[in-house]
């Protein structure tokens, strides 16, 4: 919100402000002679009370528009928003403790031994935990000169370096409980920047060396323009080199005025930090993957070394990781490019704001989205809408304009967009009065019959929804249902509603039944009273089950639905389903076919 709130992606400039006020709690001592506030871009800092602890600190922020104010507009964020991004920038460029939280100011500088750490963490990271943090003059430059830096960046390096701040400063915060995840939130705030900004192209010696001499082998026989794209094809599915990355990347950016520092004590050399990177990397891992604890030597007075040495491996202390992680940062934040105003949506990064897929009422029946690779969308969305007119007696969208669309362009859709259009075309259709159908319905009805014979889930959805049997074998049936469960939350998969699910198995589940296999008529209903947990006595159908007795999904259904929701939309539930209980029967959607 920083970024935002400094107008450098207003493309109309600033239009409204509001001033906004809140309280910070910190060990930092600001109260200087003059007693004049610490003015930055991102707002001022003011000594509220210097004596008691935590000591509160009054923020002032300038909030800014780009539009004016007026009915359906957002008035203010609340000051909330940049006082958590202010105090984790404070905390950071400072090394203090900053925060909104009073009782978490208090309990940081406790100093007491939590569960899981020995030392408390005043002895294990210098200055941030101290009861008393003076303010400095070349902290004034330091604070607002970094800040300056950090609201030019471009969005993208200023979004990634915030998330590095913020994974830092928490790091720093978890010592006091956890230096397990305190270590590894200081190790993933750099692993983060290293991903996305190492400029890194995986070669193929990145890869496992085990992994690598298995696939060089199968390929030895292969050419080389085949063998290439199977390497390609690895790599890219890939994250490889992550350990290598991750040192390349911090020594990258950090410069021999790092190592001529004086002060620190056993401060690494640039060979020796290398090491300790590559070790520490190993600790995060471990700890990520395994529980695993930290080397005993890292809990301990230490009198803020920054490596240590155990057998023959060197260690970064919490003290040398933090030093190095802040270092890392403030030269990714300088060394990034610079800009005075970007061109960039950054309406849905506000505070506050979510996106969440719109209902489908809102955008089933308009024709624009319905396009090359949307059609399953289409499809899914209307099964859920079926699915609701069956329980409660929801009305249909209007698909008539879907409808027309699929008739013109059916013959240029492909695959699984073409299967999903016809689909739509005949379950639609199949909620309407033959009076209401399309002109051509009976010519697109063939085209999309003829479409829909080979075993699909498209196909044996509307199989369970007309009450129809497939021609297929219980085999092919078998697996067309074992592969949309293996599918279904794939990119390209189509999802279901769980009452349709339920039918599908049920389906199969009587197929088998009524052939005399019924343990695996048994097995199907077991199937989907652990899988399918919202739609109806699943759990019961199979503890009753009877082998003498159908399985008929429909057992599923309301006897009495409630009436029809009301919808506020014109273009919503243009038609009532006949009968509000489900689509017209095969005979009637096929009668004049």
């Amino acid at each position: 919100m920083l970024q935002i709130n400094s107008g450098k992606l207003y493309p109309n400039g600033v239009r409204r402000t509001n001033e906004l006020r809140g309280v910070l709690y910190s060990n930092l001592f600001l109260m200087r002679m003059e007693d004049s506030p610490i003015v930055t871009q991102a707002g001022r800092l003011l000594q509220a009370e210097a004596t008691n602890l935590p000591r509160p600190i009054i923020y002032e922020v300038t909030e800014q528009f780009d539009d004016e104010i007026m009915q359906g507009t957002l008035a203010s964020h609340g000051v909330q928003p940049y006082l958590q991004d202010f105090a984790a920038v404070v905390s950071f460029v400072l090394r203090v403790t900053c925060t909104p939280d009073p009782d978490l100011c208090i309990r940081l500088m406790s100093e007491k031994r939590s569960l899981g750490v020995r030392t408390p963490p005043v002895k294990l990271v210098r200055k941030v935990f101290d009861k008393e943090v003076w303010f400095r003059k070349e902290d004034d430059e330091l604070l607002k000169s970094f800040v300056d830096d950090l609201l030019a960046l471009k969005r993208k390096s200023f979004l990634a370096a915030m998330r590095a701040i913020r994974t830092y400063v928490t790091g720093l915060h978890r010592v006091v409980d956890d230096l397990e995840l305190a270590y590894t939130l200081l190790v993933a705030s750099l692993e983060s920047l290293a991903q996305d900004f190492d400029g890194h192209t995986a070669q193929w010696s990145d890869y496992d060396q085990i992994r690598r001499q298995r696939i060089d082998k199968a390929l030895t026989n292969a050419d080389e323009v085949t063998s290439g794209r199977v390497r390609d094809a690895i790599l890219k599915g890939e994250h490889v080199a992550l350990g290598r990355r991750f040192r390349e990347f911090v020594l990258a950016h950090l410069p021999d005025s790092y190592f001529l520092e004086s002060g620190p004590v056993g401060a690494p050399g640039r060979l020796d930090l290398r090491d300790a990177l590559k070790e520490a990397y190993a600790l995060r891992s471990q700890y990520v993957h395994r529980l695993q604890d930290l080397p005993q030597m890292l809990d301990t007075d230490l009198s803020y070394r920054e490596t240590i040495r155990s057998g023959h491996a060197t260690f970064l202390t919490l003290e040398g990781l933090a030093r190095v992680a802040r270092h890392v940062i403030l030269q990714f934040v300088a060394r990034q490019p610079k800009c005075q105003t970007e061109h960039y949506n950054y309406h849905l990064e506000r505070f506050g704001i979510m996106s969440a897929e719109m209902a489908s009422q809102y955008w089933i029946w308009q024709p624009a989205g319905f396009i090359k690779g949307q059609c399953r969308k289409y499809f899914s969305a209307l099964l859920g809408q079926v699915a609701a007119c069956m329980l409660t007696k929801q009305p249909i969208s209007n698909m008539r304009e879907i409808c027309a669309k699929i008739e013109e362009i059916l013959p240029e859709l492909l695959g699984e967009d073409r299967r999903a259009g016809a689909a739509i075309y005949i379950l639609f259709n199949s909620f309407v009065g033959p009076d209401a159908r399309p002109v051509r319905f009976n010519e697109v009805y063939k085209k999309c019959d003829e479409i829909l014979t080979d075993p699909s889930i498209e196909t044996l959805c509307l199989h369970v929804l007309l009450g129809s049997t497939p021609t297929w074998t219980l085999a092919e049936q078998q697996e067309v249902l074992d592969t949309y469960f293996e599918t279904r939350n794939r990119k390209s998969g189509l999802r279901v509603p769980e009452l349709f699910e339920a039918g599908m198995v049920l389906s199969l589940a009587e197929r088998y039944r009524d052939g005399g296999d019924i343990p695996q008529a048994k097995a199907l209903l077991d199937f989907a009273a652990v899988n399918i947990l919202h739609a109806g006595p699943l759990a019961a159908l199979a503890a009753s089950f009877d082998p003498e007795m159908v399985i008929d999904w429909r057992v599923l259904l309301p006897q009495s639905p409630p009436s029809p929701a009301t919808e506020d939309n014109p273009r919503a539930g243009v038609e009532d389903p006949p009968g509000g209980s489900g689509p017209l029967p095969p005979d009637e959607v096929g009668r004049s076919s």
